[in-house]
């Protein structure tokens, strides 16, 4: 605050009047700053890794707690960071991707870090929901993926290069739905409807809701309906079910893929003598 020309009485005005604060010894801070970007200021550390990621909105699944980003060499830094706050995690990498601000490394670098702290599917869905935000372009979500070490490229070739999920969980019912060797096209346009979240195997939507508003209810009700009458199955599941209840939504899933498929091949195995056919009758000559 000294390169901006403020004396100390001019700080002791600021503090009083609540618009900074003295997080540590010779630093003041704006109060506006978020609780863990204020954990962050008092370890003399950045934000990093998940904590910058669920900062920006983009998918980290359930994993929490605040990771930052510290200098090497710093010996007090451990003794800072737990005078500070419990659940922190700490990453001393130097900076692949460097960038960010004064409270946080940048989105490319928290996403390369992330890699080493969510498990697969959740690291997919974290990189296929930062470019569907606008937090990072295609292009900067590929030099992160190629990065990488060689152990994870595995998983990450599973990322749909067309990034069209729309959430994390759209993501990672997709993943589960292949791994099974179901085709699935997400965010599947089709007339009347809009986009079905996945489409599987051509014959069944999932679609997956995040928090329900009355509102959107009969909008839903519509889609779901316009779909059938399309002769695509649907089934709506909530994130719980994706969480806690996976093997009976499957078990379901591809029971209606199976009754969908079967009805496809029992209407195209009818005699043409069982088909309402629609005759032009032209008067004798």
């Amino acid at each position: 605050m000294a390169e901006t020309g403020i004396d100390g009485k001019g700080r002791a005005a600021l503090v009083a009047s609540g618009a900074v604060y003295k997080p540590r010894q010779g630093t003041f801070a704006c109060t506006h700053l978020e609780p863990a970007e204020r954990v962050a200021i008092a370890c003399k550390a950045r934000l990093d890794c998940v904590a910058v990621l669920r900062a920006e909105g983009v998918w980290t699944g359930h994993y929490a707690g605040i990771h930052l980003r510290l200098r090497r060499g710093d010996r007090h830094a451990p003794a800072r960071v737990a005078a500070t706050h419990r659940d922190i995690r700490v990453h001393w990498d130097t900076e692949l991707f460097p960038g960010g601000s004064k409270t946080r490394v940048s989105t490319k670098e928290a996403l390369f870090c992330a890699a080493r702290c969510l498990p697969p599917e959740d690291l997919i869905a974290a990189i296929e929901s930062a470019v569907h935000l606008g937090r990072l372009t295609p292009a900067e979500a590929h030099e992160v993926m190629v990065a990488l070490p060689r152990r994870l490229r595995v998983d990450i070739e599973k990322v749909d290069t067309l990034f069209r999920a729309q959430s994390g969980y759209e993501t990672k019912v997709r993943l589960r739905l292949e791994a099974r060797g179901h085709n699935v096209v997400p965010q599947f346009p089709l007339h009347g409807v809009g986009h079905l979240d996945n489409l599987v195997d051509r014959v069944v939507a999932v679609e997956t809701d995040g928090k329900q508003h009355a509102e959107t209810l009969e909008e839903d009700h519509r889609r779901d309906l316009m779909t059938e009458a399309a002769g695509i199955r649907v089934l709506r599941i909530g994130p719980r079910l994706v969480d806690r209840e996976w093997d009976k939504v499957l078990t379901v899933i591809e029971r209606m893929i199976r009754e969908a498929q079967q009805r496809k091949v029992t209407d195209s195995a009818k005699p043409l003598s069982t088909r309402r056919i629609r005759r032009t009758h032209r008067p004798d000559r």
